[in-house]
């Protein structure tokens, strides 16, 4: 499973127009959406580009241009998740509804009755020192757990949240990983 009619969806945009501007039929869109049929790695190219332009961040005071981002074909295959990827939620999340919280990676105990967040990474270099600006996905819908080699292979769950304070987030990884629909947190 991908993840193409979750973001078409997450953006409200109707099979035919997307098809249209693809130069694909609906079927075939269909099919790519459904995982019948594998894309070309050029027609996964053209998603990520196609995409990219609906992930626009309108010009901020003291940005001039208004700010493009692109989400990875990893992403889209559903294969895992890379710094552009993440800069991308970053941006999105922090600049259309910062009032939810930051948008984070979480990590939290495995073991126990309850799951307690044990690090919280919302900068993005921070990122890239733990978790080599890549985070693993897997085609099942299930999450890879994080292995921290840094500290003797504590294996922790991840997740994608934003982040208010202690107690209050929202737990955005399923919406924004596997479910077939991506709530618009930017009309709640």
């Amino acid at each position: 499973m991908n993840n193409l009619a979750m973001i078409r969806n997450f953006f409200q945009l109707h099979p035919q127009a997307v098809a249209a501007d693809l130069k694909m039929t609906t079927d075939e869109l269909h099919a790519f959406e459904t995982g019948q049929t594998q894309p070309t790695p050029l027609q996964w190219q053209s998603f990520a580009e196609y995409y990219a332009e609906k992930f626009h961040v309108p010009a901020l005071p003291k940005n001039e241009p208004p700010i493009h981002f692109r989400l990875s074909v990893d992403y889209l295959m559903n294969i895992g998740l890379t710094m552009s990827d993440l800069m991308v939620f970053k941006w999105y999340f922090n600049n259309t509804r910062p009032e939810l919280g930051l948008f984070a990676i979480a990590l939290f105990t495995s073991d126990g009755p309850t799951p307690s967040i044990e690090r919280l990474t919302d900068e993005l270099p921070a990122v890239l020192d733990e978790f080599a600006g890549y985070i693993l996905l897997n085609h099942d819908g299930t999450l890879n757990q994080f292995i921290d080699e840094k500290h003797n292979n504590k294996v922790s769950d991840w997740r994608l949240v934003l982040y208010k304070r202690e107690g209050l987030l929202i737990d955005i990884t399923d919406q924004l990983i596997y479910f077939d629909y991506l709530v618009n947190y930017t009309i709640m």
